[in-house]
């Protein structure tokens, strides 16, 4: 029963994909405008069978000038992030749920199995893997000399990264309905933080996992079990000493590290992965409204509603300009001081689940289907 109620939610969540009646619930229709500026392709690959069809959201990552990627089927790939050419490749034979975590030269993955599985960032070679408590959908995450884990079942494990045996585990209440995905958590200093699909985020000692302290981001409300879903699916941002994250009907919050004490919060809604860009946060919302709010206070500073329900990403900043992908694999580019439309072109029908990147001047899109784009701002 649990499993129909997830999958009921996710079909709400979907937006675009199941609604063609003009009845108010239908993708919202796009507008003609005059661009002010223009992407230029500057490489184009095919990773394997990309996401699949499936709910996975294997992200790639980069490191230096390799770009990783991965798609469901187990293919890897390592690629210069400039040109797309590639280093190398290892196909693993199994299928991946969860990643890529990066660190320590190692790259971290979670197969269907419920395994995570750490390899040579060098050249793809395993190194160890650990069977867990149920299925990886996110990035695992290392430093400090562990590696740190969330899956489905709402347990936070933490391993030693060279050996990948157990250090210590959380059992996070589990709500009777939650979205199929779990934020990745963060690693920083002596310290382990990861956020839970009760709303929750919490603080624990990496070494014993005693909980540092507490703090609750949005909190269950209504009476069905779909209006009390308060996930957070996010990965929370660190930047000098304050995290920001978003949760699913529940709020947008900056917290200090050290005690978790908000600073500010706003009232938002948001499954998907957040912005931050010197002083401003960019999220789209579960409604499809890109959002542009002051980092320091949490003010809105500019919203767009021209793509409410078209199942938006999450956005990212290249330049002057801030970037999310549709579910019919729309890029929509919009300028960041006005949230004003400037630009759009389609990367992939199959849309683009993946979060975008931003490294060295380039934006790069990993579309469902498998295919991986690099782009930059072309003056007009």
């Amino acid at each position: 029963m649990r499993l129909l109620l997830v999958a009921t939610a996710l079909l709400a969540l979907a937006g675009c994909s199941i609604f063609s009646k003009k009845d108010g619930t239908e993708p919202m229709d796009l507008v003609d405008f005059t661009p002010t500026v223009s992407l230029q392709k500057v490489w184009q690959t095919k990773i394997g069978k990309g996401q699949g069809a499936g709910d996975t959201r294997l992200t790639p990552v980069i490191e230096g000038e390799l770009i990783y990627v991965v798609d469901h089927r187990g293919r890897l790939q390592a690629l210069d992030h400039r040109t797309g050419k590639q280093r190398w490749r290892r196909n693993l034979k199994e299928p991946l749920a969860g990643g890529i975590g990066l660190g320590q030269n190692k790259l971290l993955l979670g197969n269907d199995s419920g395994e995570v599985i750490a390899l040579s960032a060098n050249d793809g070679q395993e190194l160890w893997r650990r069977a867990l408590s149920g299925e990886v959908l996110s990035q695992p995450a290392i430093g400090g000399g562990v590696v740190a884990v969330t899956t489905m079942d709402g347990r936070l494990t933490v391993l030693d990264a060279d050996t990948g045996a157990q250090l210590w585990s959380y059992d996070s209440p589990q709500p009777r309905l939650t979205l199929r995905g779990r934020s990745a958590p963060v690693v920083a200093g002596a310290a382990v933080y990861a956020a839970f699909a009760n709303g929750r985020f919490l603080a624990f000692d990496a070494e014993n996992g005693l909980i540092l302290w507490e703090q609750r981001v949005a909190m269950p409300k209504g009476r069905s079990d779909l209006e009390k879903m308060v996930d957070i699916l996010a990965t929370p941002i660190l930047r000098d000493g304050i995290f920001y994250l978003n949760s699913y009907q529940g709020h947008l919050m900056a917290l200090s590290r050290g005690s978790g004490r908000p600073l500010w919060a706003e009232e938002s809604s948001s499954h998907q992965e957040i912005w931050l860009q010197d002083d401003v946060i960019y999220l789209s919302d579960s409604d499809g409204r890109v959002l542009a709010y002051s980092a320091g206070s949490g003010s809105e500073r500019w919203r767009n509603e021209q793509l409410l329900r078209r199942g938006l990403s999450g956005p990212a900043q290249l330049g002057d300009y801030v970037m999310a992908v549709d579910g019919k694999g729309y890029m929509h580019v919009l300028d960041a001081a006005s949230g004003d439309m400037a630009a759009r072109l389609r990367v992939d029908r199959s849309g683009a689940r993946a979060p975008l990147l931003v490294h060295d001047e380039l934006l790069y899109v990993y579309a469902n289907s498998g295919k991986l784009v690099a782009y930059r701002i072309k003056a007009r």
